[in-house]
């Protein structure tokens, strides 16, 4: 698989986000947002981060893994090669496997990368997709650095206390 981060957040991005935060208290912007503040916003999870945007360009991925992706659906748009043999004549798609790789981009808002990397860096994931997760949150923390330390599986994002119905014991 090869993962390319084509679109991230600026800082035009940012303030924007800040004015729509702002807004909702009646307050108009009087300083740009520092990375402490940024950082408090992510956090919180506050609606405004959905104006931050991603998309990456995803190469050679198995066409089972993609699927564990498109079932997101908020804040998402994946757009996943076709396999239809009407759109396609590498192969016979009712014949071909599910490890077949496709090409995908997928375009994000900040609040559906956090959920993203919350469900699929999770030990119940299966190791391709969390392999996929985690170099996208890598790219996404050397170009975005206020996300460090947020882009965690679910567990680690509620201190430990794990919600899936059938725990992997990491933190028992």
């Amino acid at each position: 698989m090869k993962v390319t981060m084509t679109e991230y957040p600026t800082q035009r991005d940012w303030v924007a986000v800040k004015v729509r935060a702002l807004k909702t208290m009646g307050v108009d912007i009087k300083t740009l947002p520092t990375e402490r503040w940024m950082r408090k916003i992510l956090e919180a999870r506050h609606s405004p981060i959905r104006r931050l945007r991603f998309s990456f360009t995803i190469e050679d991925v198995p066409s089972w893994v993609s699927v564990h992706i498109v079932r997101h659906h908020v804040g998402i748009q994946p757009y996943v090669q076709s396999q239809r043999n009407d759109r396609q004549s590498a192969f016979d798609r009712n014949k071909a496997p599910q490890s077949n790789p496709v090409d995908m981009i997928l375009d994000l808002n900040a609040e559906a990368l956090l959920v993203l990397a919350n469900k699929r860096l999770c030990m119940q994931a299966s190791k391709e997709t969390r392999e996929l997760v985690q170099t996208m949150c890598d790219l996404v923390v050397e170009k975005c650095p206020e996300f460090e330390g947020m882009l965690v599986p679910m567990c680690e994002y509620h201190n430990g206390k794990c919600h899936e119905m059938k725990p992997c014991g990491r933190y028992e």
